[in-house]
């Protein structure tokens, strides 16, 4: 296949920077006899997954993976690699307690953790400090990501139950390489990425920079991203380190929006999955559909000290910046039935499309934290205690006026084109919040098998929003807290047995509408979540670790209860939620040739209090009952360098609507690669092969309702092939 790619400048810029530092890094070798050590989280580069991560920033203890009461999984830049992920949807597969959550083509992705849906605010971190995912995210510069499943108020504080994500970025490292990648797939998408480290005197920088021609099977959905990432550190003494992190990020592209369940009875409601569709279509391809746009750019800045060998202190703080304009040709619901439809399509799958337009809204996420750990005796006990203090200011600064305009109905079977109407005429809604955190955590050894683990996080949280002409005002004040405690027996060195406790918050306004709710504007009290969670942990050898959980989560939703006057009354907690799952993993390497990371859930999710009797005792939607996970990487002996590998999934038992008569059927899929790492002139060579979905077996991905009230149908990604060759300089 024969294709052409043009790098924009400012990828063209950063590539040659990436070749000056290459060139520099011999004459920094040769310059400096004896580099001070760079302070790092990385250990080593990676070509192929090696799947023996030991720690995890994202649990907020000092104790390995294998010894904290937590259930956590670390997806690290081998894997990422290895599996040619480079989306968070993609990424998903990787563990059972993960799922899909509106994620489309173009679009800003979710994610769903044990059945939760996370909080694009509220439930992801970057390099352990609040940032927004309402933003695309690129690779290319991330080392891992941590992944922290369950009530995280004592790491987050005022987020949803489900979990914590954690990009961890590359660091420089002591040795200076470069590597650059070119990948390209079956349908024309291209990319280039570069990764360069070097030591500059005492200064390490590492910099990634990248250009991607997105291509898809959807009709007019290709784009493009740039992408490029600063990293330096440096030791200003023996104790102290500081660390500075630049991130830009670009993307362009098309979304592509979601079907919807066809109205076969004709009583205005959607009732029946479509039949397979054309899988190139792509409701949002008139001829007047612009892209979603995005820049964000993200700085951060840490130090570090060592006090002694016992007590460290750490001071950080980013600002991540974001400019998006949100376009689309919105189908929604359908008018051309005796009966209105909502949600979902006419029968002969017709459906109401809108001109929306929100461009130049502005989004800014300020975080700082300031914490002191150390560990001390007391009472015969040895402690490991974290004190901390920290905050965030967030700013949702969206145009005057958007457009959602009526421009008449097209069909999923045979689209037509319609007229624009870009009209600005809907008010848009702005938003201020702050808050400042205080926290802490002890962990106790209380016996040479018994630990303890304890810890509270208080918060103190300010909201405020109103449309652009300054009606609908809604501010708030509150003040939470958020504790957790665990307990550990360890019957061996290998093995741990732990029981958790924990809670988490919600906080929530009535909007501010006197023709809708009779406490308008109203606070509701904080809608506190409860996790318990028993498990255990078998290091089966030192590079395999096998993990067992089982959790009961109950989450309060605000709920509307009627009155005499005929208006609601919004209530805390007047809804219900339970989820109980169990989770097994293995993760690590069987032997120099195999390496697995597996995983299983079983997860029951209904709703056990509603002010609609109906629905007590209904499953929630989009939620699996069970899914499976299993990734298996082979080295082959007979051929040095060449390695297979295989990623098969299988999930069952999501709804699609509130009374579960609609379900997804059962779905499963397997991918594919193949690698051969050589030397070729001189060079360090490596080739990957990676197949998405190898039997091409088409399916209904997700359907989730958490979106403007309707049910949204994604489709299974064709058969991709994907190839690309990385050269080590």
């Amino acid at each position: 296949m024969a294709t052409t790619f043009t790098p924009s400048p400012i990828t063209a810029v950063a590539a040659a920077i990436a070749t000056a530092l290459a060139a520099t890094n011999a004459v920094g070798q040769t310059t400096t006899s004896s580099p001070q050590r760079v302070d790092t989280v990385t250990i080593t580069a990676k070509s192929a997954p090696v799947l023996d991560i030991d720690n995890a920033d994202v649990g907020g203890f000092s104790a390995p993976l294998a010894k904290t009461p937590q259930s956590v999984t670390v997806i690290g830049a081998d894997l990422l690699a290895g599996t040619a992920t480079q989306s968070l949807s993609n990424l998903l597969k990787l563990d059972a307690s993960l799922a899909d959550a509106y994620n489309t083509t173009g679009y800003i992705e979710s994610l769903s953790v044990r059945g939760f849906l996370l909080d694009q605010a509220g439930n992801f971190c970057r390099n352990g400090l609040a940032i927004s995912n309402y933003a695309p995210i690129a690779l290319e510069n991330k080392e891992r990501i941590e992944v922290l499943k369950g009530v995280a108020g004592l790491q987050s504080g005022v987020s949803a139950p489900g979990g914590l994500v954690n990009y961890v970025t590359k660091a420089p490292l002591r040795d200076a390489f470069t590597t650059a990648t070119l990948a390209t797939d079956e349908r024309g998408g291209a990319r280039v990425h570069v990764d360069s480290n070097v030591m500059l005197g005492s200064i390490g920088a590492r910099l990634n920079v990248a250009a991607e021609r997105l291509r898809n099977q959807f009709d007019r959905a290709g784009g493009d991203r740039q992408f490029a990432s600063l990293a330096l550190a440096t030791q200003l003494s023996a104790q102290t380190s500081l660390s500075a992190d630049f991130e830009y990020h670009r993307k362009s592209q098309p979304s592509v929006p979601g079907l919807g369940l066809l109205d076969r009875d004709g009583d205005g409601v959607g009732d029946t999955l479509p039949a397979p569709v054309n899988p190139r279509l792509n409701l949002n391809n008139q001829s007047w559909s612009l892209p979603f746009q995005a820049k964000v750019t993200t700085a951060e800045l840490a130090l570090k000290h060592r006090f002694n060998a016992d007590w460290s202190a750490r001071v950080a703080a980013n600002v991540q910046q974001s400019r998006i304009n949100d376009r689309l040709a919105f189908p929604d619901g359908c008018s051309n039935a005796p009966t209105y439809v909502y949600p979902g399509l006419c029968a002969n799958g017709d459906v109401d499309v809108y001109d929306f337009r929100s461009e130049g809204e502005k989004r800014k996420v300020a975080s700082w934290d300031a914490s002191v750990a150390g560990r001390f005796n007391a009472l015969g006990v040895r402690h490991d205690a974290r004190f901390g203090l920290s905050g965030r200011s967030v700013r949702n600064d969206l145009p005057p006026t958007q457009a959602y305009n009526y421009v008449g109905s097209t069909n999923i079977f045979a689209p037509v084109a319609l007229p624009a109407d870009p009209s600005l005429t809907e008010l848009n809604t702005n938003s201020r919040e702050r808050a400042v955190e205080g926290y802490a955590s002890l962990q106790s050894d209380l016996g040479a098998q018994l630990q303890s683990f304890a810890g509270v996080r208080v918060s103190r949280l300010h909201r405020a929003s109103e449309r652009s002409d300054g009606s609908r005002a809604v501010a708030y004040d509150q003040t939470v807290a958020t504790p957790w405690a665990g307990l550990a027996w360890s019957p061996s060195s290998a093995t741990m047995l732990y029981a958790s406790w924990g809670q988490g918050a919600e906080l929530e306004a009535v909007p501010n509408r006197p023709s809708r709710f009779v406490n308008y504007g109203e606070a509701l009290p904080a809608l506190k979540s409860k996790q318990v969670e028993i498990g255990g942990k078998w290091q089966l050898n030192p590079r395999m670790l096998l993990t067992a959980a089982a959790f009961s989560i109950d989450k309060p939703y605000a709920d509307d209860v009627a009155t005499t006057s005929g208006i609601p009354r919004r209530v805390a907690g007047g809804k219900e939620a339970r989820h109980r799952g169990v989770e097994l993993a293995a993760t690590g390497r069987l032997d120099e040739a195999l390496s697995l990371q597996a995983s299983l859930m079983l997860l029951d999710a209904k709703y056990t209090r509603a002010v609609d009797p109906a629905l007590v005792d209904q499953r929630v939607t989009n939620v699996p009952r069970s899914k499976a996970s299993l990734f298996a990487d082979y080295k082959v002996a007979a051929v040095p360098g060449l390695a297979l590998n295989a990623l098969a999934t299988y999930e069952s038992g999501k709804t699609a609507t509130a009374d579960g008569s609609v379900a997804l059927p059962s779905a499963w899929q397997l991918d594919a690669g193949v690698r051969y790492q050589v030397k070729l002139a001189g060079k360090s060579t490596l080739w990957r092969l990676n197949v998405e979905n190898l039997t091409n077996r088409v399916y209904w991905r997700e359907a989730p309702t958490t979106y403007w009230g309707g049910v949204y149908l994604f489709p299974s990604t064709p058969r991709t092939v994907r190839a690309s060759v990385t050269v080590d300089f």
